[in-house]
């Protein structure tokens, strides 16, 4: 029995070796898993932030802090001799009753969000106090406050 080497070559030759191909696919698909950046929901359920991935918040759309501006209103004081109203502002609109603030903050519900209490300068203590506890009694966590500059008052 003889065999012919010569047709045995010319056939491997007709093969096709995928050894290489597989390898430089498989290279690419570690390329892409490594440097992929997993964006919106799948990066908050990842975190296990059950409830912005309800919402669809990506960290990106989250505000850097909500401002809560304090301005004096020439209304007299009430129940004789009370603190006066002021004008509190949160995100273009007006309240004058400090439980707003508590109501408007729930609604934002963003805790991780820092919250700026900007008083005017002839405000009262008892007057930012009220507006303060009114933040701090929210779902928010961080609330600070600082002057209003001349700049931003109307």
């Amino acid at each position: 029995m003889k065999f012919d080497l010569h047709q045995h070559d010319e056939d491997a030759e007709d093969l096709l070796n995928l050894t290489s191909m597989i390898d430089v696919v498989f290279t690419l698909l570690a390329f892409f898993i490594i440097t992929v950046r997993i964006f919106g929901i799948e990066r908050d359920a990842a975190v296990g932030a059950a409830r912005r991935a309800e919402s669809g918040l990506a960290k990106g759309d989250l505000p850097d802090s909500v401002l809560v501006r304090i301005l004096p209103t020439k209304q007299p004081a009430a129940n004789g001799g009370a603190a006066s109203p002021v004008a509190i502002e949160i995100g273009g609109e007006q309240f004058t009753d400090p439980a707003a603030v508590t109501r408007q903050l729930g609604q934002i519900n963003l805790p991780d969000v820092p919250v700026i209490v900007a008083g005017a300068p002839t405000l009262t203590i008892e007057q930012v106090t009220t507006v303060v506890d009114a933040a701090l009694q929210s779902p928010m966590k961080r609330v600070s406050l600082r002057q209003l500059s001349s700049d931003e008052l109307r």
